[in-house]
């Protein structure tokens, strides 16, 4: 079954015509209608007729030509009005158009309120008297009366300008909605973003933990089946040692992958201690099992610190020994920590020489970039290179505190 696909929307002007032509014709049929009974007769039913078509043009480009729409009705709809109503204005309901055009303008923002104000009352006391030749005999002295009250005129002009004004309004806060709708959808795509950036600090993370862990238990056991290759001849007690040294390491490793892909498959995944300073002496233990000759200078009292920092040791001081095993042709190392201040330092030190590099890999890799991602994570530093005498140094430096 094909996907289904949603229905083109149809042109802003197209439901504003269509709208124009609905209060048309409903103005019209009620004219028609309400004509036709005994009651209402007004003198000139053709003023009813003309404000109910000169209404369509500010409705059908309100949007379109908002402008244009005022400047036609604004100009057009009073001569229309006076051509065909001499007698002047029949009723207040006439003047419709008018203050449809003057609110649709200004909410638009196409003409500013107080252009449209005093525009759009001129057309009305157009409207009101015909022609201005009422109002000028009436200012000349000419006549006792304009023809309507002064209150009457007034609250007139009332309208017209209450139009205009609830238009630039409502434009306003057209344009404040518009702004905020905008701001709520880069703040949408902000959130995305940030979303995306915790997804994969997350993956490297994960990845940073899974090449810590795993790769220094690989790392031991691949140096301790070396070196029964290497020693252990026909002896099958050294072969037996190093089956028993090499199964639970095996274990382990394969136990630290388990725990991480559960955490990843479950929502609420079992809640595991993470690596601490104590934890350091097991790490040189294991790679002692392995072979390697460690001379290790451990405080005999940890001092308390932050998990962040006690992982970050630990960590740092598996990849540093595992670096030793994998890229060192040496069999002993060196690793220390110690207060220094404020501040807690990790050396490990190969004495080297290095391994020659197999095919084109470098004594460089990720395991180094993961060492400094731990190290800026605690607001500490970290150096490897080398150093005097052809040794190889990591040093890290990080504050107590974390």
């Amino acid at each position: 079954m094909a996907p289904a696909t949603a229905l083109p929307a149809r042109p802003a002007w197209r439901s504003d015509v269509a709208t124009a032509v609905l209060v048309v014709v409903a103005w019209l049929a009620a004219v028609t209608i309400a004509s036709r009974w005994d009651y209402w007769r007004p003198q000139w039913i053709e003023s009813y007729w003309i404000a109910g078509l000169w209404l369509a043009v500010p409705l059908a480009l309100r949007r379109r030509a908002p402008g244009a729409a005022f400047w036609v009705t604004a100009a057009g709809y009073p001569m229309a009005y006076a051509w065909w109503v001499p007698a002047g204005l029949q009723s207040a309901f006439h003047l419709l158009p008018l203050l449809a055009a003057a609110f649709v303008a200004t909410r638009a923002r196409a003409l500013p309120a107080v252009a449209v104000a005093p525009l759009a009352s001129a057309g009305a006391l157009w409207v009101v008297w015909g022609s201005w030749r009422p109002l000028l005999s009436w200012l000349a002295g000419e006549t006792d009366s304009p023809g309507w009250s002064v209150n009457e005129l007034l609250l007139l002009v009332a309208l017209v300008v209450a139009a205009s004004v609830l238009g630039a309004a409502l434009g306003r806060l057209d344009e404040t909605l518009a702004s905020l709708a905008e701001r709520n959808r880069e703040l949408e795509e902000l959130a995305e973003v940030r979303a995306r950036e915790a997804v994969q600090s997350e993956r490297v993370r994960i990845a940073r933990d899974l090449h810590d862990v795993v790769a220094h238990h690989v790392s031991a056991i691949v140096v301790r089946a070396q070196a029964v290759q290497r020693v252990g001849g026909d002896d099958v007690g050294v072969y037996r040692d190093a089956m028993a040294w090499i199964a639970p390491e095996g274990r382990e490793a394969l136990d630290a992958m388990r725990s991480m892909v559960r955490v990843l498959r479950e929502d609420a995944a079992p809640l595991a201690p993470t690596s601490t300073l104590v934890d350091l002496g097991a790490v040189v233990e294991r790679m002692r099992g392995a072979g390697l000759d460690l001379d290790a200078r451990l405080p005999g009292a940890w001092p308390a610190c932050s998990p962040a920092v006690g992982l970050a040791v630990v960590r740092v001081a598996q990849e540093a020994l595992t670096n030793v095993v994998s890229h060192s042709l040496a069999h002993r190392a060196r690793v220390s920590c110690e207060v220094v201040g404020e501040r807690l330092v990790l050396e490990v030190v190969d004495p080297g020489p290095a391994a020659p590099p197999a095919g084109t890999r470098a004594r460089r890799g990720n395991g180094l970039v993961h060492m400094r991602e731990r190290a800026a994570a605690c607001g500490g530093t970290l150096e490897a290179g080398p150093v005097a005498g052809g040794a190889w140094r990591v040093r890290l430096e990080v504050p107590i505190d974390g």
